[in-house]
């Protein structure tokens, strides 16, 4: 029907265009048929475009037509985009141009306009002039057009067609439905209807029909990086894969993936919020979820733990999570946070780990101000280590050093000295119990060197033998613990023979501890600035550089033994007393006036006499002196002078060690005494540890040692742990009968 009306006018002497209005699937069977048609001459709205994104001239296409008797190679012509793109600029715009071409004097030839999308506008040319009807005017059968578009700028890309030129030869070539395309022109009138996308947010948002992040989680330059990586690797999962972003290891790499302000370290957030729902670190997708763009959620990564307290339920996972993603965090970012934190002094502690330094200094100030949590072993469990109470044995001062240290340690940490304590301190320097101990040196020289290595730490004193045996046992190694006197004066240059006379080829030393005690290239100044002894920190991070090498080492073979020696220990609380003898000397700074060379005169009850020497014994200070840095050596304190002989040797699985009685007579004059057998021959100390105390054995012979405990002094029975060196090998049951039950035992023993 269409099509005879079509072919009507092209026999007929009208050379005027023949306007057919038809919809989406006329459009195409008609401008089939046309092609079908044979001598049809096909003029395209789109090159009338002078550029790729411009409108089309109706002037030029005007022209094409005034002249297309002459240029064209058929007189039969049909124009196609016309409608589309007059529908596109709104009504007024299409009746008018539509008017004006119905009346367009085309000379010999003809000119079907084939157009979608303005039948009502050619409804109303009709109306206006009822002669146009059928005679310049049809209309097909069906006229609708769910023709719609979605333009995004040139600069998006964000789709494959670009340009109105290029959209417009689609919609000649008879695309329909949703047309997507770039275009930077705007069409405010139009017929159909239009979405605009305006920016690279807008244009994930439609390639990505399921992206639900809000806008404002970035900016406009890191949404159009994403576009355009969209546009590169075409979905979120390979833009991922493509930075290495892995959600089952998102600790790995955490710190290098969100510190900045890079795209790479924003596309990780957007990494996490798109896959929140996989995220098991709880903390991670508790600061998701409260934070409100990527600036804020890198700060309250940091710091939103300080807003939940430590008695919340949930806080202990919290904390722990948060913890495994500030391992790669440094100091100075951390800084930011431990200032914040100080805002509520009840609750800081409880937020502080132990993965930075500025955080175990910021944890030992705190505690030196507010007292030792009971969480300490999850806070910072090597400073738990380091206060750990440690026993010592094998001596008669064990009780003595045991109580001694465990109140000195107390104290440094505490930052002051109880009155009790001071007086123990004086009382012992007059008695000088520790002559009692053997010397260092004796101890160093009895070691075989043959297959051992020596590490001589300056200034480490018995203070750390918990730390250290702890550190030791965890990664795997036996521990042996002697523990000896420095000659006095607690000074290195004559506290060094130990270290002269061991093989050059086998030993070291390290300088650190001692540097970071009272050198001014240890960072450390005692002051108005620095009263907190927040140099432990460090002083136990040194100790465990050297236990990592000793294990390693160790592990390798390159030595059999490991001994960690000392020429003297240090005090921090004889810092603390700030007490002036009434003496100048000229000690020219050294060894913050806790010794000096020998004067006659003197009257002090706390000194003694040692190679020259005035030695002070309690915390005094002579004038004239350096003021010490965070502690000191040179005096005759326990700390100054009990120092320990450290062996560290790979541990002996196939020790078995397991008591040779069945039962024991107790005395209540002598207690108990019993044998342990040794399966193999030993050179470590033995120990029975029993509530509490540790009780030593003397060795029979190569397989057998003999314990006494006066403690137990009736019928009873004990659980005790057996311990060679440091190691526990083994669990016993100490069964203790009275002396009438013995006797009887004796009795029935003759039938």
């Amino acid at each position: 029907m269409l099509f005879d009306k079509i072919d009507s006018y092209f026999k007929s002497s009208l050379h005027k265009p023949f306007l057919v209005g038809v919809g989406d699937e006329e459009y195409s069977s008609m401008k089939s048929k046309l092609s079908e048609y044979g001598d049809i001459h096909f003029v395209h709205l789109s090159d009338c475009c002078g550029k790729a994104d411009k409108m089309p001239s109706i002037d030029k296409l005007s022209e094409t037509l005034r002249m297309a008797d002459v240029d064209c190679d058929s007189n039969k012509i049909v124009l196609l985009g016309l409608g589309e793109y007059l529908a596109l600029s709104g009504p007024d715009m299409a009746a008018t141009t539509l008017d004006q071409f119905a009346s367009f004097n085309l000379g010999t030839a003809h000119v079907v306009f084939l157009l979608r999308g303005v039948s009502s506008q050619l409804s109303a040319m009709v109306r206006d002039d009822i002669r146009k009807k059928d005679y310049q005017v049809v209309f097909g059968n069906d006229c609708t057009t769910d023709l719609n578009f979605v333009f995004s700028s040139v600069e998006l890309g964000m789709y494959k067609t670009s340009g109105f030129k290029a959209v417009l030869r689609s919609l000649e070539d008879g695309a329909n439905g949703c047309i997507r395309a770039n275009s930077s022109l705007e069409f405010p009138d139009s017929v159909f209807p239009i979405q605009i996308v305006k920016d690279s947010y807008e244009a994930i948002s439609k390639k990505l029909h399921d992206f639900t992040i809000p806008k404002n989680r970035g900016t406009d330059s890191q949404w159009e990086n994403l576009h355009k990586d969209i546009n590169s690797y075409s979905t979120l999962s390979k833009i991922f894969d493509h930075y290495a972003f892995n959600i089952d290891d998102i600790t790995t790499d955490f710190y290098l993936n969100i510190a900045g302000s890079e795209y790479r370290n924003w596309l990780f957030y957007v990494f996490l919020q798109v896959n929140i729902s996989k995220i098991k670190n709880i903390y991670l997708k508790y600061v998701l979820g409260v934070s409100n763009d990527f600036d804020d959620f890198k700060y309250k990564l940091l710091n939103e733990i300080i807003e939940i307290p430590h008695t919340d339920s949930n806080f202990k996972g919290l904390y722990t999570d948060r913890k495994k993603l500030m391992t790669q965090y440094p100091d100075a970012d951390v800084a930011v946070f431990v200032s914040n934190n100080r805002f509520n002094p009840a609750e800081s502690i409880y937020k502080l780990t132990d993965n930075t330094n500025v955080e175990r200094e910021e944890i030992i100030a705190d505690i030196a101000q507010h007292g030792l949590p009971a969480e300490i072993d999850t806070i910072y469990p090597d400073l738990a280590l380091y206060l750990k109470k440690y026993y010592f044995s094998g001596d008669t001062l064990s009780d003595l050093l045991t109580e001694y240290f465990e109140a000195y340690k107390q104290q440094k940490i505490a930052n002051r000295i109880d009155d009790e304590f001071l007086e123990k301190v004086d009382s012992l320097a007059m008695s000088r119990y520790y002559n009692r101990l053997r010397t260092r040196d004796e101890l160093v020289t009895a070691i075989d060197h043959e297959s051992a290595f020596l590490c001589w730490i300056d200034a480490l004193g018995v203070e750390y033998l918990s730390y250290i045996v702890e550190l030791a046992k965890k990664r795997g190694l036996s521990v042996s613990v002697n523990v000896g006197r420095a000659d006095l004066p607690t000074i290195t240059g004559i506290n060094k023979k130990f270290y002269d006379n061991w093989p050059e080829s086998s030993k070291r030393k390290v300088d650190d501890l001692d540097d970071t005690k009272h050198s001014d290239k240890g960072g450390y100044k005692y002051g108005p600035s620095n009263l907190y002894p927040i140099h432990l920190a460090k002083e136990l991070k040194i100790i465990s550089e050297v236990i990592d090498e000793a294990a390693t080492d160790l592990a390798l073979h390159h030595y059999e033994r490991y001994v960690i020696a000392s020429d003297h220990g240090a005090s921090r609380l004889a810092v603390l007393r700030k007490k002036e003898e009434k003496y100048d000397t000229d000690t020219q700074g050294e060894h913050s006036g806790r010794c000096c060379k020998v004067f006659p005169g003197y009257d002090l009850p706390f000194a003694t006499e040692e190679n020259g020497y005035i030695v002070l014994a309690d915390y005094g200070r002579f004038k004239g002196s350096r003021a010490a840095n965070v502690e000191v050596h040179g005096g005759a304190t326990l700390e100054e002078v009990v120092v320990p002989v450290i062996t560290l040797s790979l541990k002996d699985t196939s020790i078995t060690i397991k008591m040779v009685e069945e039962s024991v007579k107790a005395d209540y004059k002598t207690g108990i005494e019993f044998t342990l057998y040794v399966n193999k021959s030993v050179h470590q100390q033995i120990g029975v540890l029993l509530k509490g105390k540790m009780y030593s054995g003397k060795q029979i012979d190569s397989n057998h040692f003999k314990v006494s405990i006066p403690d137990i002094k009736r019928a009873s029975t004990n659980m005790a742990d057996v311990f060679l060196g440091e190691d526990l090998v083994s669990h016993i049951q100490i069964k203790a009968v009275g002396k009438s039950a013995s006797m009887n035992e004796d009795f029935d023993d003759l039938f």
